[in-house]
């Protein structure tokens, strides 16, 4: 509750702040307007006020528009809050007049637009590795370190901070800025990560028609292998190629967690045979020399590697044979 001597000390100043806001204000280019009722105002409407309450400041803007509102939240009365006197009206700031920041512990909206339009953008790039940085992403499951909920005295309100602080979904910021980094802001005088979860989402989608396309891909590889075996035209190429042609297999299973065999076929007569593991970026992580001749098998471990998605490649006497994709899953 106000103090009676607090209030009108506290109305009076803010009276005096407006009368010298309005002094400043006044140029060659404010209206001066006076309704039937002889009140006056200077550059808005005359019925334009804000009164006090011994809870509440309220800005009348006059006419039709509404009220703004600084008091107590309409359903708990603990809490403050800033609202419009009619719902679904006002807003905070505009297109051309933006706050920088806003900090919030919460937000609630029936919806979110983002700034997407072309014409303010530049600098367009594809997405590099879109499903191997997806393969990398770790979802987790956790929940926020209490922020003063203990000091709450509404049953309710409480209650409702503890549902929304417990068992959360989402990524933890320092792990993902090593893989999609552009998703990730740390600001030094706060100390605190953030993420853009919205930056993730082009890589998902990106992501799904890279796998897409690998699908399309086994998908015509079957259809071929079972055209053959149908057709009788496989001359024993499940089990040994019919010439003397070095070859190199699709690794099975794919994709796999604990281990994958990869097959080919070393012609006689060839020399050094190796194969070879790459990550998406072509850097080499692992080979494997290959001492015997016709089928031959490389086992992979899925423990040697991290998730995501490799390359693999068969070289004999220094030339390349083949290169496939592979995938590594969790």
């Amino acid at each position: 509750f106000l103090n009676i001597q607090k209030f009108k000390y506290m109305k009076t100043n803010i009276v005096l702040l407006i009368t010298i806001i309005s002094l400043f204000s006044f140029s060659a280019n404010a209206q001066l307007k006076v309704n039937s009722t002889g009140k006056v105002g200077i550059g808005l409407e005359p019925d334009a006020t804000y009164y006090l309450s011994p809870y509440s400041i309220i800005f009348k803007a006059g006419g039709s528009y509404p009220d703004l509102i600084l008091g107590p939240n309409p359903s708990l009365t603990q809490t403050r809050a800033i609202y419009p006197s009619v719902t679904n009206t006002g807003s905070i700031g505009w297109t051309t007049n933006q706050f920088d920041s806003i900090y919030a512990q919460y937000h609630y909206a029936n919806g979110v637009l983002l700034t997407s339009d072309k014409r303010l953008k530049e600098n367009f790039h594809t997405i590099d590795h879109p499903l191997d940085k997806l393969l990398q992403i770790n979802g987790q499951k956790y929940d926020f370190i209490s922020q003063g909920t203990d000091t709450i005295k509404d049953v309710n309100e409480k209650q409702r901070r503890l549902r929304l602080e417990k068992n959360r979904l989402g990524f933890i910021a320092q792990d993902l800025e090593k893989i999609v980094p552009e998703a990730v802001f740390y600001f030094k005088d706060e100390d605190r990560y953030y993420i853009d979860y919205n930056a993730v989402i082009p890589v998902i989608v990106e992501a799904m028609k890279e796998q897409q396309q690998l699908i399309q891909d086994l998908k015509s590889k079957v259809a071929s292998i079972e055209a053959n075996c149908c057709n009788n035209n496989l001359k024993g190429a499940l089990i040994a190629p019919s010439e003397n042609k070095a070859q190199l297999d699709q690794n099975i299973p794919n994709p796999f967690s604990k281990e994958t065999q990869i097959g080919c076929f070393i012609p006689e007569g060839s020399g050094s045979s190796v194969l070879y593991i790459y990550n998406m970026n072509g850097i080499q992580l692992q080979q494997y020399s290959i001492n015997g001749k016709g089928e031959q098998s490389v086992t992979i471990s899925g423990s040697s590697f991290e998730p995501g998605m490799y390359l693999y490649a068969l070289v004999i006497d220094g030339r390349e044979v083949d290169t496939k994709r592979m995938i590594l899953t969790k």
